[in-house]
């Protein structure tokens, strides 16, 4: 209880001493100032459609960027309407899919080797037949193509864009690829003990299937100051750039990510992901950016390659992947035919072997009993059943200490107003009997990793969204009428009420009420399929307890509650005096 107390003071501490004394940081990131060039005038916006039984995505001719993509399964429908991954349909320097071919960290603006004058311009659309968009623009430097095209998988696109130089002079190009989401702070923000779905982080996986992932708080002014922010080569000194080969950049949340895929380059010039959490707020009426009620951040991530010069008439051209989907694992796992990292873009945690282990059971069972609920259940059961030899010691261990209950009620007596000796007392007790009781809470540690990634896969996953189950109308979102969470709490106060007695009876009391409180509360607004899990596990732990204990009260042999006499003993000892019983012969001696 000491140390359940001291974590939460801890935990306290750090969430709120800082915003009790202030912070001398400053809120203001150092943002550079991203190239704005456009023509003195501009066509009328025109639109190209494609659509595939997965999705139904809106290119503008503007930028010839992602202004709509949305998710056509029922799966991914809400009130009947579906889901838009794209966030950013009014803001056109921040639209998916949006190439530049002037990065400032490798020359201004206003440098005359550039290929094009513009960072942002009009497209001609030449081809739109639902299945590919072919965009142009010429001037009399550069002729540009870009092909968007679907693939025979979900939610991919692939995108080459070529250039050739016109002119009659070498120019070059740097190109840069990025995609970005935008999230206000009320939707990252979770509620209690409830991450949000929409809290959204950016990464970078290499080569080598490691993962680099930033949150919005690895964005703070002082954290510019890093040695991934420095100035640069491809970096204009406000993106962190990843070390290392890139295999995916993308923009992520728990269930749906926005991801790029180089695939082909000129010269096999190999690109850098960079990353940036862009905080938008009013810092003329508010000091912070969570005061600002319209306050948000624009996620982005991006391929930059590296300068490229074409001669007259040269051309290169430059082919990725588009991934904007839900991240389910069958899916990320076929995509660009099997031969990308999109399945690490799934956060598995500290456990993530086991999690892996945990969730291709889980798939697997789903295809045997395509019910997602009782899936859960019979995954639960499973590894309850695999662990059951780690809980034996435990259930064993507290049958004992009930058989040894009435003893330690009298020591309680005895020495209530000495807690000192009474510890020792109890020790003895213990040591007497055989009853160690970490001996059963030590097994129990070696469970503790499955449980934990147990966790997170249920807690990140896509396969339970918008999925109802019972009266639960979506698994991914806590229960509508709160029903299981008191029951969870149900079922904690029955496993707590059944362990036997030990210790101060008020501390024992304050546990019998405070633990399944603490669950109760937990529950109320996690997802209901972890519910599910935590019902499921709950009600097996009481019925493996009673089986055990049935069994244990057959075979263990314990010894008879002690007599006056050993108690006097005990008492002895526990006062740490050696004392001799007097009689009659000697009398007076001690």
């Amino acid at each position: 209880m000491r140390w359940l107390l001291i974590g939460l003071g801890v935990l306290l501490v750090i969430q709120f001493l800082p915003k009790l004394f202030g912070s001398n940081s400053s809120e203001l990131q150092p943002l550079r100032s991203e190239g704005t060039v456009m023509p003195s005038t501009r066509r009328p916006e025109r639109n190209c459609e494609i659509w595939t039984p997965s999705f139904h995505a809106t290119l503008s001719s503007r930028g010839a960027s992602l202004k709509h993509f949305y998710l056509l399964q029922a799966k991914y429908r809400h009130a009947g309407k579906p889901i838009d991954l794209s966030t950013t349909p009014d803001v056109e320097m921040r639209r998916q899919l949006r190439v530049s071919l002037r990065n400032e960290a490798v020359a201004g603006p206003k440098d005359p080797s550039w290929q094009i004058d513009f960072d942002e311009f009009d497209w001609n659309i030449e081809k739109s037949d639902s299945k590919t968009c072919v965009f142009s623009y010429r001037d009399k430097k550069v002729a540009l193509r870009k092909t968007i095209s679907t693939t025979a998988r979900p939610y991919e696109l692939s995108v080459t864009t070529e250039i050739t130089n016109l002119d009659k002079v070498e120019r070059r190009h740097a190109l840069v690829v990025d995609t970005a989401a935008w999230r206000s702070q009320a939707e990252v923000h979770g509620k209690m003990f409830r991450v949000s779905p929409f809290l959204t982080h950016v990464e970078c996986v290499g080569l080598d299937g490691k993962a680099k992932r930033l949150q919005q708080s690895d964005f703070k002014a002082d954290e510019f100051k890093g040695p991934n922010f420095a100035a640069g080569g491809l970096n204009p000194g406000d993106w962190f750039q990843a070390s290392g080969g890139v295999a995916v950049a993308a923009v992520s949340n728990a269930y749906f990510t926005d991801a790029l895929v180089p695939q082909s380059a000129p010269d096999h010039l190999s690109p850098v992901c960079q990353l940036q959490v862009e905080d938008r707020w009013d810092p003329s009426h508010y000091k912070k950016l969570d005061e600002d009620p319209k306050g948000g951040s624009m996620y982005r991530a991006r391929l930059a390659y590296p300068a490229m010069e074409l001669a007259p008439d040269q051309s290169a051209s430059y082919t990725f992947l588009s991934f904007v989907g839900p991240k389910e694992r069958k899916v990320l796992a076929e995509a660009g035919g099997g031969a990308t990292r999109l399945s690490d873009l799934i956060d598995l945690g500290f456990f993530s072997a086991i999690a892996k282990i945990l969730v291709g059971f889980l798939l697997t069972v789903h295809q045997v009993i395509p019910n997602w609920g009782l899936a859960i259940i019979i995954l639960t059961l499973t590894a309850r059943l695999l662990l059951f030899p780690l809980a034996i010691p435990s259930i064993k261990n507290m049958v004992k200490m009930r058989e040894l209950k009435p003893e330690i009620d009298a020591l309680n007596a005895r020495f209530k107003d000495d807690a000192q000796a009474k510890g020792l007392a109890q020790m003895e007790l213990w040591r007497k009997h055989k009853v160690n009781p970490l001996k059963g809470c030590l097994p129990q540690l070696a469970s503790m990793p499955v449980w934990f990634a147990l966790y997170t896969t249920l807690q990140t996953a896509v396969e339970l969204y918008n999925i109802p189950f019972l009266w639960f109308p979506d698994l991914s979102l806590p229960d509508p009428y709160f029903v299981l969470p008191f029951v969870i709490g149900g079922t904690s106060f029955l496993q707590q009420k059944m362990m036997p007695m030990q210790g101060d009876a008020a501390q024992q009391k304050m546990m019998l009420y405070l633990m399944p409180g603490m669950f109760t509360v937990f529950m109320l607004f996690l997802p209901s399929g972890l519910g599910v899990y935590m019902f499921t596990n709950g009600v097996l732990g009481i019925l493996q307890q009673q089986v055990v204990e049935r069994h244990a009260r057959r075979t263990l042999t314990v010894n008879p509650p002690s007599t006056h006499k050993d108690v006097n003993a005990t008492e002895s000892r526990s006062s740490g005096k050696i004392q001799k019983r007097r009689t009659p012969s000697a009398k007076g001696k001690a």
